[in-house]
């Protein structure tokens, strides 16, 4: 058109620098870690009982890792959900022994349950 240039298609005028942005926070890999770790336990607490014990205990330590390093919300998420899946599993537990004592009591042979 015309013979213009239409090879620079920059608006910025010359001399002109856009401001530097603060570099993003890195997420830190063991503040993941604790969550997929505690997300884990929640669900595992409350079939694979002493898996899930596991995974929440691991979590709180990966959590508690990551946040000596820095502080994060992945890190109090994946804590908080270990916590989670720890309780749901003792909760699961202490349940299953007390109906297991029920049925004892009521003359049923739980040996075979077991």
């Amino acid at each position: 058109m015309d013979g213009q240039n239409f090879q620079n298609n920059s608006y910025e005028q010359p001399g002109y620098q856009q401001p530097s942005s603060p570099e993003p926070k890195k997420t830190d890999t063991l503040a993941i870690v604790s969550l997929i770790l505690g997300i884990a336990a929640i669900v595992l607490g409350c079939c694979i009982t002493y898996l899930g014990i596991a995974l929440g205990i691991g979590g709180i330590v990966c959590s508690v890792m990551s946040k000596k390093k820095q502080k994060s919300g992945l890190a109090t998420a994946g804590m908080v959900c270990s916590i989670i899946g720890i309780v749901f599993a003792v909760i699961w537990i202490v349940g299953s022994v007390a109906i297991m004592g029920w049925l004892a009591s009521m003359g049923y042979d739980v040996s075979s349950l077991m």
